[in-house]
């Protein structure tokens, strides 16, 4: 009989950080009772850290003997821990009272740690628990098994082992052949697999894995996982119900905690793509993928050549002239950014505009739509590959002029054919940026008020830059990033107001466009 493991609510708290409504987890609790599912990994145990992570980081003893109370006697509760952040001497206070609660601590370890992943083992046996390993990277040694020979050479430190995909980009036939050997190695211990599905294999690769031997593949309910999402548990389920290898499937709970995940997807997105793809092929990281992907400020190009490690010789390099100050520096300027509340109050910026004078900067490509209709003096802000969007491209004519990071760029940052001049200006925080491949991470804002800066305005106004009441994950850290450039230029600029005409959630000192307007008048 295949054994299943379900992992949704530890692999899906990467993006909920590690917080789920407590209904969804009754759901899900109740819904895992009445499913053909011989493991469930709640989560993970750790000590305290810096930072917020919800409970299902923090495991604790009362939450595991509640869900210990809803699962049948005879499925196994497994909980993780991340192998690189633990010395042995912490396994046996952090784990050795949960020895009644859990039938199972899984390790997580990278195949040159396996070392000191043993030590761990040891340490936890010693307080009376089963230690499985989960050893990443599988597609980085799937053709040489003798990476993971530590773990043949201390076989009673461990009860079983699970080999993950991590990238996702192992090959069913590879696979085969790896966990044949593997059992030959391993005879007496349990085989797993986990599978991410970067490159849509997660379900033939599980197939491949249960073929050569494996005993228990991993998965989670609508494949919730960090980057491109795990083996959709639902269609292990689906698929050995119907070639009768599973014991009858309760179709109406599965139906009902599906429903609940769908939901969750629809907000996280997760899932693959042609970036993922790529990371997966070539095993590179997902976690930069995931970060780069949510800013949404880069083509599908730039991520791709980033992920492959362009040299700098393929960057952008080009120079442009320097953003001069304005003649007159009593001269507004006015950085729009992508809020909704541009539109809701454009006939207002549009007056003050009319009023004023005021230089109009384009932080995004949001609003370029009504850059006509505004009126006055405009610019662009291209930061990435913004510029390449469908509907951005329809509407580059007919500005002042553009302006780039100073460089290296992201090839392909500045179109061709523009019919205006090209600007260059450091951003804010240059130096201190991330980086995406051999070039910073420059964000529309950092590259917005950098050119404000160069520009010596006096008065610098913002609108569009609303904030966030209900943020997502991804939502939260541009916000972060958003208030770290105002803060950044608040502290540098002394020489430069920086207002909001509009309702904003930032820390920013606000002025409204409306008293603008009457004062004017």
């Amino acid at each position: 009989m295949v054994e299943l493991l379900d992992c949704t609510l530890r692999d899906g708290g990467y993006y909920t950080n590690w917080d789920f409504d407590p209904l969804l987890i009754r759901t899900y609790l109740h819904s895992m009772s009445r499913l053909p599912i011989t493991h469930v990994e709640l989560g993970y145990v750790n000590d305290p850290a810096k930072g917020y992570s919800g409970e299902f980081f923090f495991l604790s003893p009362e939450r595991i003997a509640e869900a210990r109370g809803i699962l049948r006697e005879d499925q196994k509760l497994a909980v993780m821990i991340d192998g690189k952040g633990y010395t042995p001497d912490r396994m046996g206070p952090l784990f050795g009272h949960l020895a009644p609660l859990v039938d199972m601590v899984r390790i997580t370890v990278a195949p040159n740690a396996l070392a000191h992943g043993i030590s761990l083992a040891r340490a936890l046996k010693e307080a009376g628990l089963n230690v499985g390993f989960n050893v990443m990277y599988l597609s980085t040694f799937q053709d040489d098994i003798s990476r993971i020979a530590a773990a043949f050479d201390a076989a009673d430190s461990f009860d079983s082992i699970a080999l993950v995909d991590s990238y996702g980009g192992c090959m069913p036939a590879s696979l085969s052949k790896l966990f044949a050997e593997l059992r030959k190695a391993l005879p007496s211990k349990t085989l797993g697999f986990h599978g991410h599905d970067n490159m849509c294999l997660a379900f033939a690769n599980s197939l491949a894995a249960l073929d050569a031997g494996v005993d228990v593949i991993d998965g989670t309910l609508v494949g919730m996982g960090r980057g491109a999402g795990n083996l959709r548990i639902e269609t292990m389920l689906v698929h050995l119900d119907s070639i009768g290898n599973s014991r009858s499937l309760d179709y109406q709970a599965l139906s009902a905690v599906i429903e609940s995940f769908e939901e969750l997807r629809q907000i996280y997105g997760w899932g693959t793509n042609l970036p993922y793809m790529i990371s997966g092929a070539n095993n590179l990281p997902q976690r930069d993928v995931m970060s780069w992907i949510s800013k949404n400020r880069y083509s599908v190009l730039s991520i791709i050549q980033a992920l492959q490690r362009q040299s700098s010789s393929e960057v952008d390099r080009e120079a442009y002239p320097a953003l001069a100050p304005m003649a007159d520096p009593a001269r507004p300027v006015l950085v729009l950014g992508g809020g909704g509340s541009v539109r809701r109050h454009v006939d207002a910026i549009r007056r003050y505009i009319a009023k004023t004078g005021a230089l109009v900067l384009f932080s995004s490509t949001r609003h370029l739509d009504l850059a006509r209709s505004l009126g006055g003096e405009q610019l662009l802000c291209l930061p990435g590959h913004a510029a390449m969007r469908v509907d951005a491209a329809d509407n580059l004519t007919g500005l002042s002029g553009y302006v780039v990071p100073t460089p290296p760029r992201v090839t392909g940052c500045v179109p061709r054919g523009l019919d205006a001049p090209v600007w260059q200006a450091a951003p804010i925080a240059a130096g201190a940026e991330e980086s995406i491949g051999p070039v910073s991470d420059t964000s529309p804002l950092d590259l917005a008020l950098g050119a404000v800066a160069a520009l010596g305005t006096k008065d610098c106004l913002m609108a569009g830059f609303d904030g966030y009441e209900m943020a997502s994950s991804a939502e939260q850290e541009l916000s972060r990033e958003v208030q770290s450039m105002i803060d950044l230029f608040c502290a540098r600029s002394t020489h430069s107001r920086l207002r909001s005409l509009t309702p904003t959630l930032y820390r920013l000192d606000s002025v409204s466009v409306y008293a603008l307007n009457a004062a004017v008048d």
